[in-house]
């Protein structure tokens, strides 16, 4: 690697440290904290809920369904299509959100937000780029010391250091992206009756009036829960509280389905 290269890469890695920095200067401990029991009443309640909202769209005509999406989620269909994007839009925002107490003077960069949690994957994503970069560079520099001149560590030593600083900052990220995920879901989870409703009660009023943008609409918004969902739901086993995650997992996917379905 010539010189021009390596300062740039030295520059690149600095630069990326202290990005993530405010994001874990709060440690969070990777432990496995004991879950509330999920029980089989428990899973049988959520699915009632399900079959509830079901069971009142089922028949809905679309005189219904506005009056459902006006009355409990403020949304109103006839819009124009800007405005209706932004009301749903704000509609998912607003029962999803994690959003602790925020005091003048906190870091916004701490609190548990939809866009931090974003920001966060993007920098594990890039993160994970620097640290296969940086891993390559090392293999091969040990590589040339069997059939060039010896190479001293020391010409790598600054890799190896660079590597170590990625690493850390990735444990941080990750253990800072699942308990922020975990959070929003519970959030997910509480609100799931009246999200469910808005969803189901929305697709059925776009295929009434076979409105394809408001399909992509309401398909983007699931996309939207889904990511938030992702990074806490894939790093721990099915068991406890966990439980419960796929089942609500499974029925945005399904809303998701039925709207493709028709495209």
């Amino acid at each position: 690697m010539n010189k021009e290269l390596k300062e740039n890469l030295q520059k690149t890695i600095a630069h990326y440290v202290s990005e993530v920095s405010p994001f874990v200067a709060q440690k969070i401990e990777a432990k496995e904290e004991p879950a509330p029991e999920v029980t089989i009443l428990a899973i049988r309640v959520f699915n009632g809920i399900i079959a509830m909202c079901q069971a009142e769209l089922s028949e809905s005509d679309n005189e219904h369904l506005q009056s459902v999406l006006s009355f409990m989620c403020h949304i109103d269909v006839e819009a124009a299509p800007d405005e209706l994007c932004r009301q749903i839009e704000a509609f998912i925002s607003h029962h999803i959100e994690f959003l602790a107490p925020f005091k003048e003077g906190d870091d916004v960069c701490l609190t548990i937000s939809e866009n931090n949690l974003i920001k966060l994957i993007e920098m594990k994503h890039y993160g994970e780029k620097l640290h296969d970069v940086l891993k390559k560079f090392i293999q091969q520099e040990k590589k040339r010391r069997w059939y060039q001149l010896y190479v001293s560590k020391s010409k790598y030593k600054w890799a190896k250091d660079a590597l170590g600083d990625v690493e850390v900052a990735l444990v941080n990220i990750n253990n800072r992206i699942e308990y922020d995920s975990d959070k929003m879901i519970q959030k997910i989870v509480d609100n799931f009756y009246i999200i469910y409703i808005a969803l189901l009660g929305l697709i059925k009023f776009a295929k009434s009036q076979q409105d394809i943008t408001l399909e992509l609409t309401i398909n983007s918004q699931i996309d939207r829960i889904l990511y938030i969902i992702n990074p806490s739901f894939q790093a721990h086993e099915l068991k406890n509280k966990y439980l419960l995650y796929y089942h609500v997992v499974y029925e945005l996917k399904e809303l998701y389905s039925s709207v493709l379905s028709d495209m």
